[in-house]
């Protein structure tokens, strides 16, 4: 892009002026040749150029009025133009430059000057242009979301942008030439990184997660001269998706695992402990009387409950212990033990705990108890089947007064 060539549109009525600039100017620019005004609007609507050379004493439409005509367009009016003329008089020129005109240089031109004149002002036209890039540049990076940092080709600071020290705030405190990378709270994943693309983690009250775009920053026949880091704050997607996964998994209400993860687990968990000469039981507890608390105090008042249990149940187990919400009331456990004395007084504690809490709902307090069944799996049990024998011990609970546990005897079939 740095080596095409400028486009100048020369309008003149007379074809031996044409020709002339036209010779002129080919070497070293690309030259459309205009007879009159008319064929020069014409040629705008296909392309803008680069600078318009404009002879003032034309027939139809001379320079002057072509002049009004362009600075009326809204898509001409930022075209620099030069009025090339035979009229060398002060007040024409002066009237030539009130209409906007870059430059007014008279017939018969000099080459040389006529070319370094036409060089100097489509350099200033681009240097005009990179401070408006460069402007606008500096414009966005204050107002995006994405931290913006660049370094040199060392990895020492240049620039930064306010979102970038939203994210990392020592970034914004580096000083021109600081290594980046001694920036304080810079991560670690980020020191001496390769180009490309990485997810990472700033730890903190709370995690915020990053994604950041590594890229560097070539100049012809220089080589490698800077590289441009862009975080972006992706914390919000990684929550998301990780409350998308943790509603496949868990219960709203308790937050215990939901009844058909907490059989995947227990049916792995079960198969693993067994391979280690581990026992395992299968538990199941009801709340007493729920359905009087929600009776009586309605079903927030029976959320709240349901809610209290699960963190009695959370207190009173061992953290490998699995525990799942089973449906309404009832909550589903599994225990691998090695030592079977200790299995009745590990859920006779859940039962005493659930019994001793009490619930505080809109000034007043609620009380519940709970009964449990409880049943050890053996050959040829499956997860299922050990739970059905649980729920026989639960039932056997019930009956019997509720607020207990009662196990299954496998060698009778009954509690």
């Amino acid at each position: 892009m740095e080596n095409e060539r400028k486009k100048i549109i020369a309008v003149d009525d007379s074809l031996e002026n044409l020709t002339a600039l036209k010779d002129t100017l080919k070497n070293i620019y690309e030259v459309y040749p205009c007879p009159s005004a008319s064929k020069m609007f014409e040629l705008l609507e296909h392309f803008l150029p680069d600078l318009i050379l404009l002879d003032v004493e034309m027939p139809e439409i001379n320079g002057y009025e072509a002049a009004k005509r362009l600075q009326s367009n809204e898509k001409h009016k930022s075209i620099p133009f030069m009025f090339l003329t035979s009229m060398n008089d002060v007040t024409s020129e002066m009237e030539g430059l009130k209409l906007g005109a870059v430059d007014y240089i008279h017939k018969p031109f000099v080459v040389p000057l006529l070319l370094q004149r036409i060089k100097t002002h489509l350099a200033l036209v681009d240097y005009q242009r990179i401070d408006i890039i460069s402007i606008a540049t500096r414009t966005a990076m204050e107002h995006i979301r994405e931290g913006f940092v660049l370094v040199d080709e060392n990895n020492n600071y240049m620039v930064s942008n306010p979102a970038m020290a939203e994210m990392i705030p020592g970034v914004a405190e580096l000083t021109r030439k600081e290594s980046i990378f001694s920036a304080k709270g810079w991560p670690e994943d980020l020191k001496n990184p390769p180009d490309g693309s990485f997810e990472f983690s700033i730890s903190g009250e709370k995690t915020r997660y990053f994604r950041v775009g590594i890229s560097p920053v070539f100049v012809e026949n220089k080589g490698h001269i800077a590289r441009i880091f862009i975080f972006t704050d992706i914390t919000e997607n990684v929550n998301f998706l990780t409350e998308l996964e943790k509603a496949a998994y868990v219960d709203a209400l308790t937050g215990l695992y939901n009844r058909k993860h907490f059989s995947e687990l227990a049916d792995m968990e079960t198969k693993r402990a067994i391979r280690m000469n581990q026992t395992v039981y299968t538990a199941m507890l009801d709340i007493d009387y729920f359905k009087k608390v929600n009776d009586t105090y309605g079903h927030a008042a029976g959320d709240l409950v349901l809610k209290t249990s699960a963190d009695v149940i959370r207190q009173a187990i061992r953290s490998y212990d699995l525990v799942g919400r089973y449906g309404g009331e009832e909550f589903v456990f599994m225990f691998a033990i090695t030592d079977e004395s200790i299995i009745h007084k590990m859920v006779e504690r859940i039962r005493a705990d659930m019994e001793r809490t009490v619930i505080n709902y809109e000034d007043k307090e609620i009380k519940v108890t709970c009964s449990i069944g409880l049943a050890k799996v053996l050959e040829p049990d499956t997860l299922k089947t050990s739970i059905q024998k649980a729920d026989q011990a639960l039932y056997a609970a019930k009956n019997a007064g509720r607020n207990q546990v009662k196990i299954y005897d496998p060698n009778t079939g009954e509690v």
